[in-house]
């Protein structure tokens, strides 16, 4: 398997795929909330993929992640992109804790997404093909990736 640069494989899926972004830029304000009100608008069934939390200012990628894992018998399971970001994170931290303190030490973010095919296409290897790709070109993961 070929890995190329991060950007030119996460430009590749977004050509691809159906894909989206918005903004969370204010800790007062639930993340929850604004992802709920985000993936509401989203006229589609199948919301399996992966995304890309990034510091706003400088494009940095701070987080990259994967909405939805398949069953053995091929199917996905109930955890996909918007309920993966509203859920909680790291040490069990709710959602709204851990944005809020990412935007106090990083400023607004921009949250990416790419809604993965139905059939059955497994967003943890692309996950982990985005996470080798900016190992690849940066020599660690992003800011708040722990492990690959």
């Amino acid at each position: 398997m070929i890995v190329g640069r991060f950007e030119e494989e996460w430009e590749s899926l977004t050509r691809k795929y159906e894909h989206g972004s918005f903004r969370y830029e204010d800790s007062s304000f639930s993340a929850r909330k604004i992802i709920i009100s985000e993936f509401r608008n989203v006229q589609r069934q199948s919301k399996y993929g992966v995304y890309v939390i990034r510091q706003e200012a400088t494009r940095e990628v701070l987080y990259i992640g994967k909405g939805g894992t398949i069953d053995q018998a091929g199917r996905f399971k109930n955890q996909d992109i918007p309920n993966r970001l509203a859920n909680v994170k790291g040490s069990n931290l709710p959602a709204d804790i851990w944005f809020s303190g990412l935007v106090k030490e990083k400023g607004p973010l921009v949250i990416e997404y790419v809604f993965l095919a139905s059939t059955p296409e497994s967003p943890g290897l692309i996950e982990s093909f985005l996470l080798q790709a900016y190992l690849n070109k940066l020599g660690c993961l992003p800011y708040r990736n722990n492990a690959l």
